[in-house]
């Protein structure tokens, strides 16, 4: 299968490679040198026009960071008429679900199909084809893209398009709740005068473990090109996703939603704080 995935950042580069890993015809493209020259999997191309890389794909993966990057590389419908008709464009970006039915819309002008499809997580749980892929499309839609979604984890088919960016918006709302609870109780622990590793491990291994007490110190001390390579781009991200997630409730004070949004509050406030260190 020929596959084009514009989109190598933090996230996109693993999903590409694992492609490549397992055998697709992969070509890779970010508008940034950086990103671009990091993409060097055996037998895999590089590609800086989005349109070359879009151009007779029968998979095209996009993986933006955000809304107004998405819309501004799919706006005049080229990207889809290079696919062409009978060809799947696959949005893996965190963005809000009417956008994606939007541009449903116009990729059905061209005859491409399109779905949705959130992973987390990413990183090398992405790259050895264990994330949870968040799917919304139309049955033939997603079944002419399984084996891409396949190999790159556990597929959920939750509904047509946009209900699978629904359900990533909730996970990333959880999570970014739970990396909150995860650096509160840490603090909470180090001013009681507990080492904070030590402390650590002994959650890791009681009822209080979780993938958040996992990575979220390490999300304090980011690294590295793309959106996680610094505090104050992760603190934009997720907070771009918990504004999304915040408005699928029907009430904007469900008490629900209040208890998540604090915990994830809290999370944004450590990245600030230690980002206020480093200044």
């Amino acid at each position: 299968m020929k596959v084009g995935f514009i989109g190598l950042g933090s996230i996109g580069i693993f999903m590409a490679q694992r492609l490549a890993q397992v055998g697709f015809d992969v070509t890779g493209c970010d508008i940034a040198p950086e990103m671009l020259a990091a993409f060097d999997w055996p037998g895999t191309r590089r590609e800086r026009d989005p349109i070359a890389t879009a151009r007779g794909a029968e998979v095209l993966g996009l993986c933006v960071r955000t809304d107004a990057q998405l819309e501004a590389l799919t706006a005049d419908g080229a990207l889809f008429a290079a696919v062409g008709a009978g060809g799947i464009a696959v949005i893996h970006s965190t963005v809000a679900p009417e956008l994606a039915q939007r541009l449903e819309h116009a990729a059905a002008t061209h005859g491409v199909g399109l779905i949705d499809a959130g992973v987390s997580p990413g990183g090398p749980h992405v790259g050895e084809g264990k994330a949870s892929i968040f799917v919304g499309g139309s049955d033939d839609a997603v079944a002419k893209a399984r084996p891409y979604l396949e190999a790159l984890g556990r597929v959920a088919h939750l509904g047509p398009v946009g209900r699978g960016l629904e359900g990533k918006l909730l996970n990333n709302l959880a999570s970014t709740a739970g990396y909150g609870l995860a650096v509160s109780i840490l603090e909470l622990g180090r001013q009681r005068g507990f080492d904070p590793e030590v402390l650590r491990g002994a959650l890791l291994a009681g009822s209080a473990q979780s993938f958040a007490l996992q990575v979220a110190p390490g999300l304090l001390r980011p690294s590295g090109p793309g959106a996680t390579g610094s505090l104050d781009s992760l603190h934009d991200l997720l907070k771009k996703d918990v504004d999304h997630a915040a408005h699928l409730a029907a009430n904007p004070d469900d008490p629900a939603l209040r208890v998540l949004l604090d915990a994830a509050q809290a999370m944004f406030d450590a990245l600030k704080a230690r980002a206020a260190e480093q200044d």
